[in-house]
């Protein structure tokens, strides 16, 4: 091979890899993230935000591609893709949120989709979001954030049906889970409750918050009051923190070492259906959809089926785990 054609087939890898990096990144936003994010941007006044879609995302980070490309087009990967999805993950910073659903919280259809400045002293229906978005930003460094609440738009079934599928994802792919305990003050009122001297916090009771505990690789407890169980200086993420998930494991009965890093799969049926058993969800088909995640399991999304919801759920579990106490629970 002569010099020419050592240079063309430099040019071809090149280009060969530049295509590999805009095609990542298209698949990681259409894949990888939420449907809707809030946008939270600063000015004189203050905290805005807004909705926005995966457009917005990619027109936000579309130099992005070109930033990759130049940091890894000279070094020798040996999983050229799956490192390129890595720095997409840490690019793309989003916070999610985890709560406990209040009678009045702002839908779909009262987000913005231009920067908002929300008075929350005299809607209170905002003050929770606001909040979250303050933490987001401020503790946590995210301009976007995702709450289900507000981010799906729950008149669209096919929306609906890709939202409740993917959450598992969606929270596991987050930059931080920021949790509000608004039945827990402080850590003082965790360890009253770790020894059942006081009644638990309603979020440990609730189905879809049991995903929400486990699927995201870092989470940050809040209380009433909106100031973290453990301090920031202490620690960002409270998965590292032994203090607090200790706690936790006596609350709600799991292991530390699924607290601290958890795999969904179907095995250990019986012990994972056990951490749920005494959950409950107002729809009677999210405690099997809820569930989706947990298992890593297929399910169709049909509301109005009842308990069957559960049976098919069962079902997918039992195609892939065929042990006698898949019931033993």
């Amino acid at each position: 091979m002569d010099d020419s054609d050592s240079i063309n087939a430099s040019r071809t890898d090149d280009n060969d890899f530049r295509d590999l990096v805009e095609e990542v990144f298209d698949e990681y936003i259409v894949n990888e993230i939420p449907i809707r994010l809030i946008h939270i941007s600063n000015d004189d006044q203050g905290l805005n935000f807004k909705l926005v879609d995966r457009n917005f995302v990619k027109e936000h980070f579309k130099s992005v591609p070109d930033k990759i490309y130049r940091e890894f087009c000279n070094e020798r990967l040996v999983d050229r893709e799956s490192r390129i999805r890595e720095r997409m993950k840490e690019t793309f910073k989003y916070a999610i949120f985890s709560h406990r659903w209040l009678f009045s919280e702002p839908s779909y259809q009262d987000m913005p989709t231009e920067p908002m400045k929300v008075q929350a002293e005299l809607e209170p229906k905002w003050k929770k979001l606001q909040e979250f978005c303050r933490k987001a930003k401020v503790d946590h460094g995210c301009e976007f954030a995702w709450s289900d609440t507000c981010c799906i738009d729950k008149t669209r079934s096919a929306e609906l049906d890709e939202s409740i599928r993917s959450m598992f994802r969606w929270y596991r792919n987050s930059h931080i889970c920021i949790v509000h305990l608004s039945g827990t003050e402080d850590l003082a009122a965790l360890e009253r409750q770790q020894r059942g001297g006081t009644k638990i916090d309603v979020w440990f009771t609730r189905g879809w918050t049991l995903q929400e505990l486990l699927a995201p690789s870092q989470i940050k407890f809040y209380g009433t009051n909106w100031q973290p169980l453990v301090p920031l200086y202490d620690s960002k993420s409270d998965r590292v923190s032994d203090t607090i998930m200790r706690k936790i494991e006596k609350i709600t009965n799991i292991p530390l070492r699924d607290l601290k890093s958890f795999s969904p799969g179907t095995n250990r049926v019986p012990e994972k259906m056990l951490w749920a058993s005494k959950r409950r969800t107002t729809r009677v088909e999210d405690i099997a959809y809820c569930l989706i995640g947990i298992f890593d399991v297929s399910l169709m999304i049909a509301y109005g089926e009842g308990n069957r919801a559960f049976f098919r759920l069962m079902e997918e579990i039992m195609k892939r785990y065929d042990k006698w106490d898949v019931f033993l629970w």
